[in-house]
């Protein structure tokens, strides 16, 4: 390879590499003020310090290696922070103050604490109630997948399963953002370690009730289309992973590890879920997703436009309200029909 040949590759190499140190620049630059209990001026230090570097990359290629390594340096650091190191002595808000706990029988049913069932005035007024049920995989009847819009948002919403039983209980899972008190959560500290996930569990009245009727969210209720061999495991593996996450806390992650993309994935026949479709990140267009994938239950020949319309369920604020005639006994939500 001749001089000038080499030169031309280390331009290409050059060329394709600094776009993704601006990138890893970027990532850094939020994890100095959002990921690491530094003073602010320590994270401004090292921003400038690295955007220094950065800049220097474009007349001295040579600078490209400590940047490098700096970069690498902050990555290893994030990675080294961990949910019991960073939420040590935490005091959560009383909504998730309680997580679900799970025990495992030894007939094979599960002992789950900790079902939340709050009675609401108002959103931020309310009593709080807890309940211990016994969980039996092989009584489960129907799973619902649940979507809940809020502020008019088309394309996000927040995702639940509702577990139906033989005998009429309904058992509600939702994967949290467990909130510290006194915080308030925001997508970018989503990124960066700040927020511990939580698995919640609870009665439709209030995990399906407080948004719906206190907050005047858009919400919807869909049947799951599996026999009872994938419910069956559907319902173990829900407990399971709140048993795990209790006993090993994660991070929450606001694309990666959230409502949807660690939820929705332990669905019946979800394999196929994890392909990449973009519509598990833009979590409001997942029911359409499934409804393309054949996993929620329709009417012959109905359209998605239809099954939406019917599966909405009716609000009682902020101009929510549907008439009780618009559901006519259709509902495959068994809490619904008792509203």
């Amino acid at each position: 390879m001749n001089i000038r040949m080499k030169k031309l590759f280390a331009k290409l190499l050059f060329a394709a590499l600094f776009p993704l140190l601006a990138i890893g620049w970027l990532w850094c630059l939020g994890a100095f003020f959002h990921a690491f209990d530094a003073p602010s001026w320590i994270a401004a230090a090292a921003s400038a310090v690295t955007a220094v570097l950065l800049v220097a990359c474009i007349f001295h290629r040579r600078a490209i290696l400590p940047l490098v390594i700096a970069e690498l340096a902050v990555f290893a650091a994030f990675l080294c922070i961990t949910p019991e190191q960073r939420f040590q002595n935490t005091q959560w808000q009383t909504s998730w103050d309680k997580t679900a706990k799970v025990r495992k029988l030894d007939d094979g049913r599960y002992e789950l604490g900790n079902v939340r069932d709050f009675h609401y005035r108002s959103e931020n007024d309310f009593d709080t109630a807890y309940r211990v049920v016994t969980v039996d995989p092989k009584r489960i009847s129907s799973i619902d997948a649940v979507f809940s819009h809020w502020d008019d948002l088309e394309i996000v919403a927040h995702s639940m399963l509702g577990l139906n039983f033989a005998d009429g209980t309904t058992i509600v899972f939702s994967l949290e953002t467990r909130l510290p008190r006194g915080l308030e959560q925001n997508a970018v500290d989503g990124f960066y370690h700040r927020y511990c996930l939580a698995m919640l569990a609870g009665t439709p009245e209030d995990l399906y009730g407080l948004r719906v009727d206190h907050r005047g969210e858009t919400l919807y209720v869909y049947r799951i289309n599996a026999d009872r061999e994938y419910m069956e495991k559907t319902v173990r593996s829900l407990l399971e992973r709140a048993g795990h996450l209790q006993r090993h806390p994660k991070f929450y992650n606001s694309l990666f590890r959230n409502c949807t993309t660690g939820l929705l994935p332990m669905l019946p026949q979800a394999k196929g879920l994890q392909d990449g479709d973009i519509r598990l990140v833009l979590n409001g267009l997942a029911d359409k997703m499934l409804f393309e994938r054949d996993l929620i239950v329709r009417r012959e020949g109905e359209s998605f436009g239809s099954l939406r319309a019917r599966s909405l369920v009716p609000g009682r604020c902020r101009g929510k309200d549907a008439p009780p005639a618009h559901y006519c006994g259709e509902s495959e939500a068994i809490w619904l029909k008792n509203r």
